[in-house]
């Protein structure tokens, strides 16, 4: 099997604001291909806000998004979608629900 030396996703200086507070300050992220990867942090430090911009919730005030080594120009959820890109939440009340 050959391994890919690109990232699967490169998310580089992505910078997102409400209002006045900076909630993202141009962060990197980078996945390669067959890499599972554990988004950590305190609270506040962007990890919900990084993932919703990847996902195409928020759309970055400055930054670019590579997707497989192609620059993604528009993005949306239903354009994450179409390239595979879903997030999968940590839920407490979901889990106990399912208990």
């Amino acid at each position: 099997m050959e391994v890919k030396n690109e990232k699967l996703v490169r998310m580089v200086n992505i910078s997102k604001y409400f209002g006045e507070v900076a909630a993202l300050k141009e962060e990197n992220f980078e996945v390669g291909y067959n890499e599972v990867v554990g988004l950590i942090g305190d609270n506040g430090a962007g990890k919900s806000t990084l993932i919703k911009i990847l996902t195409g919730v928020h759309t970055p005030d400055k930054g670019r998004i590579y997707f497989k080594g192609e620059e993604i120009t528009y993005h949306s959820v239903e354009r994450a979608r179409e390239l595979g890109i879903e997030t999968v939440y940590q839920e407490r009340a979901l889990g106990e629900q399912q208990a």
